[in-house]
């Protein structure tokens, strides 16, 4: 081999290197692009979920509980295109925000899931007080409805404090996976204090509606 097809033959593989790890760098960026978009849109859904979390929204409605559901079902579409994507060329940060989108994800599942239960529960116990209310002569059939409103209350209220102390674990469980994400994205999301203060009015809530249950089953103790 001659010199000049030596230099040739290197200058070719520098090309060829150099245009490998230009591409290379490239994806790298576009999925770091495109990882950014998704993990961005899902803390926005997230804050804007949360701050439906306040004492007012006891008295939840279908409509807050169709939000939520849409909320969590964008997200979930987030889920599904973060992995098409595959590993690439930074599985670690594919991994991390696999890790928080499934968190947030959950969230608004069970978020949605606790204001579902939440609407059954008012339903059910206004109507078992309306019917205690409406007490005249306490027939058998009066004493049967009012049983058969009481175990709907129960089953409810059930279903809710569930749904309601899920959400507490996986707000307990969000400032873990942000930060594991933060670290390889280098972006900021939705704050742990955000969502401490959403979990603990939860909380609260759930703690105010045990105690209404509570004085509706008193209410409803038939004799």
């Amino acid at each position: 081999m001659t010199r000049t097809t030596a230099v040739a033959v290197a200058a070719l593989l520098l090309a060829s290197a150099l245009g490998y790890w230009g591409v290379s760098a490239y994806r790298k960026a576009q999925q770091h692009k495109a990882v950014s978009a998704l993990v961005a849109d899902a803390s926005q859904r997230l804050e804007t979920a949360l701050a439906l979390e306040t004492e007012a929204s006891a008295a939840s409605s279908p409509q807050t509980v169709s939000k939520l559901d849409e909320h969590a079902q964008e997200v979930d579409r987030h889920v599904m295109e973060l992995h098409d994507m595959g590993g690439g060329r930074n599985p670690a940060l594919v991994t991390a925000a696999d890790d928080y989108l499934l968190t947030v994800r959950q969230i608004l599942r069970q978020q949605a899931a606790s204001h579902r239960y939440r609407v059954q529960v008012a339903a059910s116990e206004t109507a078992l007080r309306e019917h205690m209310r409406a007490a005249g002569r306490r027939s058998g059939a009066w004493i049967d409805e009012a049983v058969r409103m009481k175990d709907r209350l129960e089953r409810n209220y059930f279903d809710y404090r569930v749904s309601a102390e899920a959400l507490g674990r996986l707000l307990a469980e969000y400032p873990a996976s942000r930060r594991k994400l933060v670290a390889q994205l280098g972006m900021p999301l939705l704050g742990d204090e955000a969502v401490e203060d959403a979990r603990r009015r939860s909380a609260a809530t759930l703690s105010r509606i045990s105690a209404s249950v509570e004085q509706a089953r008193q209410l409803a103790a038939v004799r």
